[in-house]
Protein backbone atom coordinates (compact mmCIF):
# COMPACT_ATOMS: atom_id res chain seq x y z
CA UNK A 1 0.00 0.00 0.00
CA UNK A 2 1.32 3.42 -0.80
CA UNK A 3 1.68 6.31 1.66
CA UNK A 4 -0.57 8.01 -0.95
CA UNK A 5 -3.30 5.61 -0.47
CA UNK A 6 -3.00 5.50 3.34
CA UNK A 7 -3.32 9.16 3.70
CA UNK A 8 -6.55 9.70 1.18
CA UNK A 9 -8.30 6.44 2.92
CA UNK A 10 -8.54 5.41 -0.82
CA UNK A 11 -10.98 8.57 -1.40
CA UNK A 12 -9.58 8.31 -4.76
CA UNK A 13 -10.56 4.55 -5.41
CA UNK A 14 -12.34 4.17 -9.08
CA UNK A 15 -14.39 1.24 -7.32
CA UNK A 16 -16.26 4.15 -5.55
CA UNK A 17 -16.67 6.22 -8.38
CA UNK A 18 -18.12 3.35 -10.41
CA UNK A 19 -20.42 2.37 -7.57
CA UNK A 20 -22.79 5.75 -7.86
CA UNK A 21 -25.89 5.09 -8.96
CA UNK A 22 -29.75 5.56 -8.41
CA UNK A 23 -31.72 3.19 -7.40
CA UNK A 24 -35.81 1.79 -7.26
CA UNK A 25 -38.34 4.16 -8.58
CA UNK A 26 -38.30 6.49 -5.06
CA UNK A 27 -42.58 7.03 -6.50
CA UNK A 28 -43.09 3.15 -5.79
CA UNK A 29 -42.09 3.71 -1.71
CA UNK A 30 -43.83 6.95 -1.36
CA UNK A 31 -47.02 8.95 -0.57
CA UNK A 32 -48.16 12.16 -0.32
CA UNK A 33 -49.49 13.77 2.62
CA UNK A 34 -51.10 17.12 3.82
CA UNK A 35 -49.34 18.83 6.89
CA UNK A 36 -48.69 22.50 8.08
CA UNK A 37 -45.62 23.47 8.06
CA UNK A 38 -44.91 25.99 11.66
CA UNK A 39 -42.24 28.37 11.16
CA UNK A 40 -40.01 29.79 14.19
CA UNK A 41 -41.39 33.65 13.23
CA UNK A 42 -45.17 32.71 13.61
CA UNK A 43 -46.06 32.01 10.18
CA UNK A 44 -47.62 28.88 9.07
CA UNK A 45 -48.31 27.73 5.12
CA UNK A 46 -49.93 24.38 3.97
CA UNK A 47 -47.74 22.29 2.85
CA UNK A 48 -47.45 18.09 1.24
CA UNK A 49 -44.60 16.09 2.05
CA UNK A 50 -43.40 12.78 0.72
CA UNK A 51 -43.91 9.87 3.68
CA UNK A 52 -42.32 6.57 3.10
CA UNK A 53 -45.20 3.81 2.28
CA UNK A 54 -45.52 1.01 5.11
CA UNK A 55 -47.57 -1.77 5.15
CA UNK A 56 -48.51 -5.07 7.21
CA UNK A 57 -47.23 -8.22 5.48
CA UNK A 58 -48.44 -11.65 6.79
CA UNK A 59 -46.35 -14.82 6.20
CA UNK A 60 -47.68 -18.31 6.67
CA UNK A 61 -45.30 -21.11 6.81
CA UNK A 62 -46.52 -24.31 5.63
CA UNK A 63 -50.16 -23.16 6.19
CA UNK A 64 -50.38 -21.46 9.19
CA UNK A 65 -49.35 -17.60 9.74
CA UNK A 66 -46.37 -17.61 11.46
CA UNK A 67 -45.82 -13.86 11.62
CA UNK A 68 -47.12 -10.29 10.42
CA UNK A 69 -44.23 -8.03 9.20
CA UNK A 70 -44.50 -4.10 8.67
CA UNK A 71 -42.51 -3.51 6.09
CA UNK A 72 -42.38 -1.47 2.94
CA UNK A 73 -45.20 -2.73 -0.07
CA UNK A 74 -42.35 -4.35 -2.59
CA UNK A 75 -40.15 -7.73 -2.68
CA UNK A 76 -42.18 -9.27 -0.26
CA UNK A 77 -40.81 -13.04 -1.37
CA UNK A 78 -37.43 -11.37 -1.00
CA UNK A 79 -38.89 -10.35 2.92
CA UNK A 80 -40.26 -14.02 3.85
CA UNK A 81 -37.52 -16.42 2.68
CA UNK A 82 -34.84 -13.75 4.13
CA UNK A 83 -36.87 -13.17 7.50
CA UNK A 84 -37.12 -17.27 7.80
CA UNK A 85 -33.31 -17.17 7.04
CA UNK A 86 -31.82 -14.75 9.25
CA UNK A 87 -34.29 -15.78 12.44
CA UNK A 88 -32.63 -19.02 12.26
CA UNK A 89 -35.82 -20.94 11.06
CA UNK A 90 -34.93 -22.68 8.10
CA UNK A 91 -32.13 -22.92 5.71
CA UNK A 92 -32.77 -22.03 1.84
CA UNK A 93 -32.33 -25.39 0.91
CA UNK A 94 -35.50 -26.27 3.04
CA UNK A 95 -37.96 -24.14 0.84
CA UNK A 96 -39.69 -25.95 -1.67
CA UNK A 97 -42.16 -23.19 -2.51
CA UNK A 98 -42.74 -19.80 -2.27
CA UNK A 99 -46.15 -17.86 -3.31
CA UNK A 100 -47.35 -14.49 -3.04
CA UNK A 101 -50.88 -12.60 -3.15
CA UNK A 102 -51.36 -9.57 -1.95
CA UNK A 103 -49.80 -8.45 1.21
CA UNK A 104 -49.34 -12.12 2.01
CA UNK A 105 -46.30 -14.47 1.21
CA UNK A 106 -46.53 -18.14 1.64
CA UNK A 107 -43.95 -20.95 1.91
CA UNK A 108 -43.91 -24.29 2.05
CA UNK A 109 -41.04 -26.06 3.04
CA UNK A 110 -39.61 -29.81 2.53
CA UNK A 111 -39.41 -30.53 6.29
CA UNK A 112 -43.10 -29.01 7.58
CA UNK A 113 -42.13 -26.58 10.18
CA UNK A 114 -45.74 -25.88 11.27
CA UNK A 115 -45.29 -26.36 14.89
CA UNK A 116 -42.73 -23.44 14.83
CA UNK A 117 -43.70 -19.68 16.42
CA UNK A 118 -41.71 -16.59 15.97
CA UNK A 119 -41.32 -16.95 19.75
CA UNK A 120 -39.26 -20.77 19.46
CA UNK A 121 -37.94 -19.60 15.54
CA UNK A 122 -34.35 -19.08 16.86
CA UNK A 123 -34.31 -23.05 17.42
CA UNK A 124 -35.30 -24.64 14.23
CA UNK A 125 -32.29 -23.59 12.04
CA UNK A 126 -29.39 -24.79 14.22
CA UNK A 127 -27.01 -27.48 13.21
CA UNK A 128 -23.89 -28.18 15.60
CA UNK A 129 -24.13 -25.01 17.26
CA UNK A 130 -26.31 -23.20 20.10
CA UNK A 131 -28.30 -20.14 18.59
CA UNK A 132 -25.50 -18.12 20.49
CA UNK A 133 -22.64 -19.64 19.34
CA UNK A 134 -23.44 -19.20 15.77
CA UNK A 135 -20.06 -19.23 13.67
CA UNK A 136 -19.70 -17.88 9.89
CA UNK A 137 -17.21 -20.75 8.59
CA UNK A 138 -15.78 -18.62 5.88
CA UNK A 139 -12.45 -17.56 5.18
CA UNK A 140 -12.94 -14.30 3.32
CA UNK A 141 -10.78 -11.48 3.48
CA UNK A 142 -11.61 -7.88 1.88
CA UNK A 143 -9.83 -5.37 0.28
CA UNK A 144 -10.13 -2.20 2.15
CA UNK A 145 -11.16 -0.80 -1.60
CA UNK A 146 -13.79 -3.05 -1.92
CA UNK A 147 -15.25 -1.78 1.52
CA UNK A 148 -14.88 2.06 0.45
CA UNK A 149 -16.51 1.18 -2.79
CA UNK A 150 -19.54 0.64 -0.42
CA UNK A 151 -19.67 4.38 0.30
CA UNK A 152 -21.68 4.60 -3.01
CA UNK A 153 -24.32 2.65 -2.23
CA UNK A 154 -25.11 4.02 0.68
CA UNK A 155 -27.74 6.88 -0.30
CA UNK A 156 -31.13 5.86 -1.66
CA UNK A 157 -33.44 8.74 -3.52
CA UNK A 158 -36.73 7.42 -1.01
CA UNK A 159 -34.38 8.04 1.80
CA UNK A 160 -33.68 11.69 0.26
CA UNK A 161 -37.50 12.06 -0.60
CA UNK A 162 -38.72 10.93 2.63
CA UNK A 163 -35.62 10.83 5.41
CA UNK A 164 -37.49 7.72 6.62
CA UNK A 165 -36.12 4.59 4.73
CA UNK A 166 -33.22 2.38 5.69
CA UNK A 167 -30.52 0.75 2.76
CA UNK A 168 -29.16 -2.73 2.75
CA UNK A 169 -26.97 -4.53 -0.16
CA UNK A 170 -24.38 -7.01 -0.60
CA UNK A 171 -21.14 -6.24 -2.78
CA UNK A 172 -18.99 -8.89 -3.94
CA UNK A 173 -15.14 -9.50 -3.24
CA UNK A 174 -14.86 -7.13 -6.11
CA UNK A 175 -16.68 -4.00 -5.06
CA UNK A 176 -19.25 -4.81 -7.63
CA UNK A 177 -23.10 -4.55 -6.17
CA UNK A 178 -24.92 -7.73 -5.92
CA UNK A 179 -28.12 -6.83 -3.90
CA UNK A 180 -29.48 -3.35 -2.88
CA UNK A 181 -32.59 -2.97 -1.28
CA UNK A 182 -34.83 -0.29 0.40
CA UNK A 183 -37.47 -0.71 3.24
CA UNK A 184 -38.77 1.31 6.40
CA UNK A 185 -37.33 -0.83 8.48
CA UNK A 186 -32.98 -2.26 8.74
CA UNK A 187 -34.46 -5.60 9.88
CA UNK A 188 -36.55 -5.54 6.94
CA UNK A 189 -33.94 -4.44 4.13
CA UNK A 190 -31.13 -6.83 5.80
CA UNK A 191 -33.85 -8.92 5.34
CA UNK A 192 -35.13 -8.91 1.89
CA UNK A 193 -31.32 -8.69 0.87
CA UNK A 194 -30.72 -12.21 2.27
CA UNK A 195 -33.64 -13.39 0.78
CA UNK A 196 -32.88 -11.67 -2.52
CA UNK A 197 -29.61 -13.55 -2.48
CA UNK A 198 -30.70 -17.06 -1.99
CA UNK A 199 -33.05 -16.66 -4.40
CA UNK A 200 -30.78 -15.16 -7.26
CA UNK A 201 -28.29 -18.37 -6.13
CA UNK A 202 -25.79 -16.07 -4.47
CA UNK A 203 -22.65 -17.21 -2.14
CA UNK A 204 -22.86 -14.87 0.67
CA UNK A 205 -19.76 -16.02 1.79
CA UNK A 206 -18.57 -14.05 -0.62
CA UNK A 207 -20.14 -10.95 -0.16
CA UNK A 208 -19.88 -8.29 2.29
CA UNK A 209 -22.97 -6.38 4.27
CA UNK A 210 -23.60 -3.14 3.83
CA UNK A 211 -25.93 -1.20 5.96
CA UNK A 212 -27.24 2.06 7.16
CA UNK A 213 -28.22 0.78 10.12
CA UNK A 214 -26.92 0.65 13.63
CA UNK A 215 -25.51 -2.79 14.57
CA UNK A 216 -27.03 -4.31 18.00
CA UNK A 217 -26.78 -7.90 18.56
CA UNK A 218 -29.63 -8.96 16.89
CA UNK A 219 -28.80 -7.44 13.52
CA UNK A 220 -25.53 -8.89 13.41
CA UNK A 221 -26.94 -12.51 14.62
CA UNK A 222 -29.45 -12.12 11.31
CA UNK A 223 -26.14 -11.58 9.20
CA UNK A 224 -24.05 -14.80 11.02
CA UNK A 225 -27.54 -16.73 10.36
CA UNK A 226 -27.15 -16.16 6.57
CA UNK A 227 -23.37 -16.85 6.53
CA UNK A 228 -22.14 -12.87 6.05
CA UNK A 229 -18.53 -12.86 7.04
CA UNK A 230 -17.97 -8.87 6.58
CA UNK A 231 -21.06 -6.09 7.94
CA UNK A 232 -20.38 -2.23 7.06
CA UNK A 233 -22.40 0.28 8.10
CA UNK A 234 -22.42 3.99 8.17
CA UNK A 235 -23.55 4.20 12.11
CA UNK A 236 -21.61 2.66 14.53
CA UNK A 237 -22.65 -0.83 16.50
CA UNK A 238 -23.41 -1.14 19.57
CA UNK A 239 -21.08 -2.97 22.17
CA UNK A 240 -24.00 -5.64 22.36
CA UNK A 241 -23.15 -6.16 18.45
CA UNK A 242 -19.15 -5.86 18.81
CA UNK A 243 -19.14 -9.02 20.80
CA UNK A 244 -22.05 -11.07 18.80
CA UNK A 245 -19.52 -10.41 15.89
CA UNK A 246 -16.13 -11.76 17.59
CA UNK A 247 -18.69 -14.63 18.54
CA UNK A 248 -20.01 -15.23 15.04
CA UNK A 249 -16.31 -14.78 12.99
CA UNK A 250 -17.80 -11.39 11.45
CA UNK A 251 -15.72 -8.35 10.78
CA UNK A 252 -17.61 -5.26 11.97
CA UNK A 253 -17.45 -2.42 10.80
CA UNK A 254 -18.91 1.01 11.64
CA UNK A 255 -19.09 4.41 10.77
CA UNK A 256 -17.79 4.18 7.44
CA UNK A 257 -16.82 7.15 5.17
CA UNK A 258 -14.89 8.31 2.44
CA UNK A 259 -12.05 8.49 4.14
CA UNK A 260 -12.08 6.36 6.99
CA UNK A 261 -13.77 3.06 8.87
CA UNK A 262 -13.44 1.75 11.75
CA UNK A 263 -13.20 -1.80 12.39
CA UNK A 264 -14.26 -3.94 16.08
CA UNK A 265 -14.18 -7.10 15.34
CA UNK A 266 -12.40 -9.54 13.42
CA UNK A 267 -9.98 -7.33 11.78
CA UNK A 268 -7.69 -9.72 9.62
CA UNK A 269 -10.94 -9.77 7.17
CA UNK A 270 -9.98 -6.67 5.61
CA UNK A 271 -6.52 -7.00 4.18
CA UNK A 272 -3.88 -4.42 5.05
Amino acid sequence: MTEKKKAYGYICSPYIEKARKPIHMPEKYTTSYPAKRIYSDGRAEDTKVLLAKECPVKLFLDGKLFTTLFSSPYELKELAVGHLITEGVVRFREIENVETEGSEVRIRTRKGTQSLSPETAGEAGKDEKAGSEIFVDSDSVFDPQTVFAGIGYLESDTYKLTRGTHLAALIDKSGKLAVQIVDVGRHNAVDKAVGAAYLKGLDLSQHYLLSTGRQPAYMVTKAAWAGIPLIATKAMPFDSGVEAAKKANICLIGQLRKESMLIFANKWRVKL
